[in-house]
């Protein structure tokens, strides 16, 4: 007689992973979920696509694909940007809202009917629920209450894993000479879009751990990612450049499942943006929101951290911009240089400047009377000369100041959650950059080269030791991306067919 198969929910699968990923024997495991080895083996080559599954969905025991799946993006996108705006949604509207879509795609055959709605719901986890009351507005004392819960919550966790995150908008392109075009632009969209991006970062309280920056761009493939596979950050895409719920969800399990792996347990402090109001249960990262309208003075990377990333990333476009002068030619900035320079940027910010901002808000194990440090920009003397150059009366202030206004998240228009599922107009995000600077192939011989160039003009300062390793670790990684480049010849290659 054969026994009753047993059928694991997704949440159980994602329970097995996570064991078997703490160090528990896989025998173990199996026994106490009492399912064979075999079926252990089994969840675990589906291990990407069970942990990168929806809580949504971790009830159930199969995912029940829709019929119209097109259809059900656009309503669910559609659902989540108008729920974040407090805006009560009845089954009617969806269904209205199904059918206007089913008109957009051209799906003639679609039928919103009760029996759909039902099924809707129960794929994407839904109910609906009566909205009482309304925000209210945050007063002055606010800040001073924040405080006093801020102690509490500090006293379960380390500084090292107490995080603050947060998105930031930079108009990557923008040269010293044409700072006037975008001073004040909030870019919503339209042409300029083409010239923002949108980073998230994310810091820890001690200042000793910098989160890889994601970083959102307008384009899937810009041209200047050509024969490129390995980026200082993680790329996204999507038509306006900026955070969505989807991003936003995906960074976090990510970094929930990096700290699963280093038996971690940390809190991340974020602001009230529409995109972070619907996370999803994590088992390692503890999300607590600021209080509302507070950021300016409550949030650490408010307080200069940004700020200072700035203004890095602006001395290095002064930098490169000076050096396009003086060999006349013209400045190039591509994604993928603004990648790099955000990178760096990002590095030079200072643990001293991370600890000030952190403990301007409060953010210290006990009140105590610890000196406090002005958080302070340096000016660049490198634009007030090139201000002389060009005859801008701008300051460098001026020119870091440039993306203060510049808008993050929002909600999409009907238009643009159609084009964002429709096949169709798949491709139009690919490519999309008006020049094309393709960077030359550098050979291992003169990445050689050039390392060994860099060397000789180090030589001649004084640096420190570590510099000198740091080199040594270069030419040995170019080593061995060579070695790993190279083919084996197998014998039948020497004998003609």
């Amino acid at each position: 007689m054969s026994s009753k198969r047993k059928c694991l929910s997704i949440s159980d699968k994602k329970k097995i992973i996570e064991e078997i990923e703490s160090g528990k024997k896989k025998k173990e495991v199996a026994d106490s979920f009492k399912i064979p080895f075999s079926s252990l083996s089994i969840i675990l080559k589906q291990k990407e696509a069970i942990l990168n599954t929806t809580d949504a969905q971790s009830s159930r025991k199969k995912r029940r694909l829709s019929e119209f799946p097109r259809i059900e993006q656009c309503i669910f996108t559609w659902f989540n940007q108008v729920r974040q705006q407090n805006i009560p949604v009845s089954g009617i509207l969806i269904k209205e809202k199904a059918k206007s879509y089913a008109e957009m795609f051209g799906i003639s055959d679609f039928t919103a009917s009760d029996g759909w709605l039902s099924n809707f719901k129960k794929r994407h986890n839904l109910v609906f629920k009566k909205i009482c009351g309304k925000s209210a507005s945050v007063d002055e004392g606010m800040c001073n209450d924040w405080q006093i819960i801020l102690q509490d919550l500090l006293c379960e966790y380390d500084p090292k894993n107490v995080f603050n995150a947060d998105e930031t908008g930079l108009f990557f392109k923008c040269l010293p000479d044409r700072t006037l075009t975008f001073k004040n632009e909030k870019c919503h969209g339209g042409k300029l879009s083409k010239e923002r991006v949108t980073l998230l970062l994310a810091v820890n309280m001690d200042g000793s751990e910098k989160l890889r920056p994601l970083f959102i761009g307008k384009s899937a493939k810009p041209r200047c990612f050509k024969n490129v596979k390995s980026l200082p950050v993680t790329y996204r895409n999507n038509k306006k450049s900026w955070m969505t719920i989807e991003l936003w969800n995906e960074w976090l399990e990510t970094l929930n499942n990096d700290m699963r792996k280093q038996h971690r347990k940390i809190i991340i402090f974020v602001d009230n943006c529409t995109a972070h109001n619907n996370p999803p249960t994590l088992s390692n990262v503890r999300i607590e929101f600021l209080p509302a309208n507070t950021t300016s003075k409550l949030q650490p990377l408010d307080q200069g951290i940004i700020k200072n990333f700035k203004l890095s990333y602006r001395k290095e476009i002064v930098s490169e911009f000076l050096a396009c002068l003086d060999n006349n030619d013209s400045p190039k900035v591509t994604v993928l240089t603004a990648i790099m320079i955000s990178h760096k940027a990002w590095n030079n910010v200072t643990t001293q400047t991370i600890r000030n901002c952190f403990r301007k808000c409060g953010f210290v194990k006990t009140i105590d009377n610890e000196e406090e440090f002005p958080i302070t920009l340096e000016v660049d003397t490198q634009h007030n000369t090139l201000s002389t150059v060009l005859d801008d009366q701008l300051t460098f202030e001026d020119y870091v100041a440039i993306h203060d206004d510049l808008a993050v998240c929002g909600s999409l228009t009907d238009d643009e959650i159609f084009a964002s599922f429709n096949n169709e107009e798949g491709n139009d995000e690919e490519n999309d950059e008006e020049e094309s600077f393709e960077d030359p192939i550098v050979t291992s011989k003169e990445a050689k080269l050039g390392l060994h160039a860099v060397l000789s003009y180090l030589q001649r300062h004084d640096i420190d030791d570590s510099v000198f390793s740091s080199i040594l670790n270069l030419d040995n990684t170019i080593d061995k991306v060579n070695l790993s480049s190279c083919k084996q010849s197998k014998i039948s290659d020497f004998f003609k067919k």
